[in-house]
């Protein structure tokens, strides 16, 4: 028989490793949030593959110990936006054999034809699949190459690849061979990665995937973890070589949830990763990534604004970036989000601006008063996209392209229906619009 090309072979392996046990994904009551979604009770296929060609400098052992976590606490929806990616990563390492090749992974796509007036806004969406399947996991990476100028990638370091003694596991390597020859497919497509070291699941209380033997307590003042956050962010910077890296995401709810002295920590620590990714590649945007709704004080525990929290990374911070929800504060639809949300962000710093991660159901949301439509979604878009333009962001990003059909229960139907198409591709009522932007020709500054 013919031997397989790369490309189909990546395309079987992915195939098989979707076969392979993955558990139920569920949310988790939160009290009028959205849900963060788990993937747990996963039977890994192990592939034949060459031994990995990088070698962290400083890598090792994990799952356990945590930060003090004061309380139940609600999730958040970049929760579940890091749990979803956990499929990725699964079926990526069923492909580690895999390189580009002729064709690629992924499918072949078409780029709109371009059309209207140019835009210095950039969109971007998320590599969350809509489906449990190879074809969803590549397919995820093809609309956005199709649909948008940046792919978002959000992950929580491998500690155990990365602490002292270690070494680089085989799903790390596959799943870097198989994103990293996807964008090369897929170019000139951009990336943007989110290191995402912090649970979401309990508003970032504490370390995600804490190895075993770390002190919870000490968080990230343990010099391992330092060690080893600072190789993972030497990893990313050399490997994917990404246009945008957040070092952090929605920090400042470590300052809002956690201890100073933890907050103090991951400043420090993240001023020091910023010098590695600068060092590694200087033009790459580095910055972290801040919660708009927590900082307004209108999600959870209510309090003045708090944007003094921005002001420790301004030394080392090359963009001001947001993750927003706004019916998680105070807007019950699109048409109460106050006139100045978004474009307030400007009065707060005043170079480059990002919306990192958002998005807006378009049914109704279990566990909230706030009911989600097609139109209202609809509204957000075209109030986001208006304000982005108006207000001179460089990039929004909205995360899921398609509902994730496998997210059920609780409040997860907030997200099964955030997508800007259905699971099964077809459009909703938003869609025609992000499609217009597509089209618009990007103009160079």
């Amino acid at each position: 028989a013919a031997a397989m090309s790369e490309a189909d072979q990546a395309r079987a392996n992915a195939s098989a490793a979707a076969a392979g046990d993955l558990a139920d994904v569920t949310g988790v009551p939160g009290g009028g949030s959205t849900s963060a979604v788990a993937v747990s009770r996963v039977t890994a296929r192990t592939l034949t593959a060459a031994p990995p060609t990088i070698s962290p400098r400083i890598t090792a052992p994990m799952n356990a110990a945590r930060m003090a976590t004061p309380g139940r606490l609600r999730p958040f929806p970049t929760a579940a936006s890091v749990a979803l990616n956990v499929l990725l990563i699964l079926f990526a390492s069923a492909c580690g054999n895999s390189n580009n090749g002729k064709d690629g992974p992924g499918p072949n796509i078409v780029r709109p034809t371009a059309s209207g007036e140019p835009r210095t806004t950039l969109i971007g969406l998320g590599s969350l699949p809509p489906q449990r399947t190879n074809d969803a996991v590549l397919g995820a990476f093809a609309t956005a190459a199709q649909y948008a100028d940046v792919v978002l990638i959000q992950r929580t370091p491998p500690w155990e690849d990365f602490l002292p003694g270690g070494q680089e596991s085989r799903a790390t390597t596959d799943t870097t061979r198989l994103e990293t020859a996807l964008l090369k497919q897929y170019r000139p497509l951009n990336l943007f990665y989110a290191i995402d070291p912090t649970d979401g699941a309990v508003q970032r209380t504490r370390i995600a995937n804490l190895p075993a033997g770390i002190d919870p307590q000490a968080g990230f003042a343990d010099p391992r973890i330092r060690n080893a956050f600072l190789a993972y962010t030497a990893y990313v910077a050399k490997n994917y070589n990404p246009a945008y890296l957040a070092i952090g995401v929605e920090v400042n709810m470590i300052y809002e949830r956690s201890t100073p002295a933890q907050f103090e920590s991951f400043v420090s620590l993240y001023k020091e990763a910023y010098d590695v990714a600068k060092g590694a590649n200087p033009k790459i945007r580095v910055f972290p990534t801040f919660q708009l709704e927590v900082i307004e004080g209108s999600f959870g525990t209510a309090h003045p604004p708090h944007w003094e929290v921005i002001d420790p990374f301004r030394s080392k911070m090359d963009a001001l970036a947001v993750s927003t929800y706004p019916y998680l504060g105070d807007a019950r639809n699109a048409a109460e989000i106050r006139p100045d949300y978004l474009s307030q962000l400007r009065q707060h710093f005043a170079g480059e601006i990002i919306i990192a991660e958002t998005g807006y159901a378009s049914a109704p949301i279990e566990g909230r008063v706030n009911a989600g439509t097609e139109e209202d979604q609809l509204a957000y878009l075209k109030r986001l996209l208006a304000d982005a333009e108006k207000n001179s962001f460089s990039l929004v990003v909205w995360t899921p392209a398609l509902d994730p059909s496998f997210a059920r229960g609780g409040t997860a139907s907030s997200l099964r229906d955030s997508g800007l198409r259905r699971s099964d591709g077809s459009n909703k009522l938003a869609w025609a619009i992000w499609e217009d932007w597509v089209r618009r020709p990007i103009k160079r500054q």
